[in-house]
């Protein structure tokens, strides 16, 4: 396949081979597991680092076991949305005359604290998840965004002040439809804010456990500017934030509304210079990708072997890639400790090992260690797991493998 945004040539740099989704499975729905292959591509015409090969929206969206992602579980990224909105109603002067649209609004998190500050916002999200969001009384389409959406909320609300994709832009297949649909909804002086996962951080700091099958694009700015431009948008600030190890949260405009500031010039200098526009670069990182999944598991084994034990602390989805790629199953983790009752009780997808009550590690079976699977929360994660009486150590997998005392 060609280029997702440009339709240009695209080079492989990194095979991970075959890698289940990130739905955790039944013991019954282990025996009809599919896996799908998955490799990362980087384009030489536009900077497009992407999924060579992609999964049908459908089964990454709306499995008949439901969306595994609820926003609001995270309390410090429940947090960061409340402040995305108090700062954008104050900086654009959103009121309740302006219309804001979130693209994948989950479970309505952001829409309430919208609607908190007295300002008119929709949701649009095809998943299972929207019906948390209905429950609360926040307006949500639950359906794909698309053109054709976009057409009816005009339709229906009017234009859009503001459109806004928190971690989702990466997330969605239609990707020309969908631009197409932001560019004409919003009004002449819209602004399009989104925010993902940043190509540089992934590369700087080995982050290659953030490379699964949802995550179809992780976008550079130069190569997210490139996609904007074909639908007559562009970037004209961004700003790097710290969600999910390293993010940008960039805002877009029509062409030409408004003046381009120095925090996007400075940015795609700050990339050339490290090196995101060579191949070479992403040669590299494969090359310390496959280094660490050749060492990171002989560390978890030696330790087995000393007769310690270990536990996974919570079962996000980038968890999925980690252990599938360096083939971390049960012979090796006791189990993964979750809060979420919707997971305890089954099992990690790929690598089957199961699922328990977090509630395991604070009594006479706890493990010696904890393998922090949502590593980059570890700030947060770590004086939480202390305070509820967690004495074993915690083991820290990457950029660099490190334990903590």
């Amino acid at each position: 396949m060609g280029c997702q945004a440009c339709q240009g040539d695209i080079l492989e740099f990194l095979n991970l081979g075959k890698i289940p989704t990130c739905d955790f499975l039944t013991k019954e729905e282990l025996k009809t597991e599919v896996f799908y292959p998955m490799s990362l591509h980087y384009c030489s015409g536009c900077g497009l680092v992407q999924l060579g090969e992609v999964v049908d929206k459908e089964t990454l969206f709306t499995p008949k076991t439901g969306y595994h992602h609820i926003v609001s579980l995270s309390s410090s990224f429940k947090k960061h949305l409340e402040e995305l909105a108090a700062k954008t109603t104050e900086k654009f002067n959103l009121n309740s005359d302006s219309l804001v649209v979130e693209i994948g609004s989950n479970d309505g998190t952001l829409l309430e604290a919208y609607r908190n500050l007295g300002v008119n916002a929709i949701g649009v999200d095809p998943t299972d998840v929207t019906k948390i969001a209905i429950n609360k009384g926040l307006t949500t389409l639950t359906e794909w965004f698309n053109e054709s959406t976009a057409k009816k909320i005009e339709k229906d609300y009017g234009k859009a002040k503001v459109v806004l994709a928190t971690n989702t832009f990466a997330h969605v297949s239609e990707i020309h439809s969908i631009t197409k649909g932001i560019e004409k909804l919003l009004t002449n002086d819209g602004i399009f804010i989104t925010e993902n996962h940043y190509l540089l951080n992934m590369i700087q700091e080995l982050q290659y456990d953030f490379i699964y099958h949802e995550h179809y694009r992780e976008y550079s700015v130069r190569s997210l500017n490139n996609l904007l431009n074909q639908k007559g948008m562009e970037i004209f600030n961004i700003e790097r934030i710290p969600t999910h190890a390293g993010s940008i949260r960039s805002f877009a405009g029509k062409r030409g509304v408004y003046e381009i500031s120095d925090s996007v010039r400075n940015l795609l200098k700050e990339e050339e210079d490290y090196g995101l526009n060579n191949f070479e670069t992403y040669k590299e990182f494969s090359r310390k990708v496959t280094e660490h999944i050749r060492e990171f598991p002989k560390m978890l084994q030696d330790l087995r072997k000393e007769g310690k034990t270990i536990m996974g602390l919570t079962g996000s989805a980038r968890a999925v890639t980690l252990l599938n790629a360096c083939k971390i199953g049960p012979e090796t983790l006791d189990a993964i400790t979750e809060i979420g009752q919707s997971k305890i009780g089954k099992f990690s997808p790929g690598t089957h090992i199961p699922v328990v009550d977090q509630n395991v590690l604070f009594g006479n079976n706890a493990p010696d260690y904890g393998l922090l699977l949502s590593w980059h929360l570890a700030d947060e994660l770590i004086p939480r797991f202390r305070e509820k009486g967690f004495k074993g150590k915690f083991i820290i997998p990457l950029p660099k493998p490190h334990i903590i005392e």
